[in-house]
Order: C-alpha cells, then structure tokens, then sequence
C-alpha cells in the first residue's frame, strides 16, 4: 500500500508538470495577442473616426439649415461680416459681426442672439463680454483635438471654432468703410447679401462652408466665430494645402498642421488667404449652397475647387462637371 500510493504521487507530480507553459508556448502566445492588437487597433481608430466624420457632417448639415432659414426670413445669405459704414444704414446692422452670429437665432442658440443689442453692437460692445466667448458645439468639428470647451482666442475672448465660410479668391482685403472688392468674392464677403437668385452657377454647385484646423496655441486667431477675421477660408489652394495661411501676424501660430505668415498688422491693412483644411484623413468635409455636404479629397483639381467657390461662372466658362 505504501508503494503504490507513492507511485500516485510521481505520476500526479509528472502530469503536472506537463500541463505548464513552456517559455517558448508563452512567447508564442504573447505574439499571436500582439499581432491581433495590431490588426483591430486601426480597425478602431478607423471606426471611430468614420462617427466623428459622421458628426462633423451633421454639424454642417445644421449649419447649412440654418443659412437657408435666415435666407428665408432676410431674404438673403448673412455676410462674411459687416462693415461699420453698412451697420450704420441698412441691414444687417452690428459692424464686425459674422455669418455665424448672423445665424444664431436659426440654429437653435436664440438663447445667445436674445443678449445681442444690434443696434448698439461693436467690437468693443458688450454684446464681445457675453456671446464672443461662448462655446457652441455645433461649430466643433471632434476630429480636432483643438478647440475644446472654453477654448478661447486670448486675451480677446474670442470662441474659436472649425467651420469657415467661403470668402472667395483671397487675398481679403476688405476692411470697415472701405468700398470697392477688386477679387473673386466667394459667397460670403464683406457686407454680402447674395440670394439664391444670384447662385447662378447652381446651389448644388457652389461652396459654402468648409473646416479650419484650430491651433493648439490660443493667441492663433484662425476659427474665431464673431471676428470678421477668423471664420472665412478662400480657394487659392487645395485642401489641407501645406502652402502658409496669410494673416495678421499678432494671430499667427505657425504649426506643422497648420502653418501661416504674418502679413499684416492691423485691421486697416488686411491681406488674408486661409486655406480649407481638416483632421479627416484625405482630406475635408464641404457644405454646398443647396445644404449637401460632400467630402473633398486633398487631391481635387484645383480649377475644379476654384469653380466651386464662384457664385457664378465667368464668361465663356462652362458650368462645372464631374464634382
């Protein structure tokens, strides 16, 4: 009994020990986890950029909803932004206000338009203390990490955002009091008041709003809402072009992403081009007049996306195909 009870004790210890990883088994297992980690993690990060895709034309959807509903109450597309001799006479009053403040109210933010005094707005104004620093999501784009909550061009106070208006062929030159445009003005300039009537290339084939990445540095000024300066992109270049935004240099933060020259000091002197770019891989989303959103890769023929930013063709041009 004794034997063979401590035979039962070597057989049990020999089965256990073959029942144990070897090193080898446990590399190779370690392997097979690591190479499955690196095949799903660009699935994921692939997933989740096409719902923040999926978000971000949404946002411009609404953007576009609201344009077509203050053209329907005005009569007319908000400007880029107001000049001080035209918020002195006619409507839309409030001389440096923006195509985004202009859309406030029709965008579910009547709360924000509510704390404007048009007839007393200004730069300075306190209407800049109230609504100039508010956050609105509807103008993050979540594919940039930049801005986030309470993100604010310093020390103005101004909320940055992501969606730019197309201001045409740039340099923008316009200033407050000034009169004569001598360049191609996109669908938003400076004291605008195109209708659809005046679309005449087609609403569905002329651009409207596309994406700005913000900068990370605050005191960049590109993307702020309710500053004429900051919430206008032009057609010189292709998307997510590499070739430096024009701006004034006080507001410029030269990034990787996102470069830029000062080129100018003062709003009396101005000479910008902003160029359309985003953090979808390719390239950027694109609001049409008609309220479509396209995505437009970064290898768009540039006639193509300069035809788009045109209300109407030039003479002896064709309309646009193929877009």
């Amino acid at each position: 009994m004794v034997v063979t009870k401590a035979k039962s004790v070597v057989s049990f210890s020999r089965n256990a020990r073959r029942r144990a990883f070897t090193l080898v088994e446990l590399l190779v297992v370690i392997a097979i986890i690591g190479i499955l980690v690196a095949l799903l993690l660009p699935a994921i990060q692939a997933a989740r950029e096409a719902a923040r895709r999926s978000q971000c034309m949404n946002n411009l959807k609404q953007i576009g909803i609201g344009l077509h509903l203050h053209h329907d109450e005005k009569k007319f597309f908000p400007p880029a932004g107001v000049t001080q001799s035209m918020a002195a006479g006619s409507r839309p009053k409030g001389h440096d206000s923006t195509w985004i403040t202009h859309i406030l109210r029709y965008v579910e933010q009547k709360a924000l338009d509510d704390q404007i005094d048009w007839e007393n707005y200004s730069f300075g104004g306190s209407v800049q203390g109230t609504v100039r620093g508010e956050t609105i999501t509807l103008f993050h784009c979540p594919s940039d990490v930049r801005p986030k909550p309470n993100d604010t061009y310093t020390p103005s106070l101004y909320s940055r955002g992501n969606y730019v208006a197309n201001n045409g062929i740039g340099p923008m030159t316009e200033w407050r009091g000034s009169a004569a445009m001598t360049r191609e003005g996109g669908m938003f300039f400076m004291d605008s008041q195109l209708t659809m009537a005046d679309l005449r290339d087609g609403t569905s084939q002329t651009a409207a709003v596309s994406e700005i990445r913000a900068v990370t540095n605050t005191r960049d000024g590109r993307g702020m809402l309710h500053y004429v300066e900051g919430p206008i992109y032009h057609h010189n270049f292709t998307p997510n072009s590499m070739v430096p935004d024009e701006v004034r240099t006080a507001w410029c933060i030269n990034e990787l992403e996102a470069p830029c020259i000062g080129a100018f000091a003062a709003w009396n002197a101005r000479r910008i081009i902003m160029t359309a770019r985003s953090h979808h891989p390719g390239g950027a989303q694109l609001l049409l007049a008609d309220g479509s959103v396209r995505f437009v890769t970064d290898s768009i023929d540039l006639s193509l996306w300069q035809a788009l930013c045109t209300p109407k063709a030039k003479a002896g041009e064709v309309p646009i195909s193929g877009f």
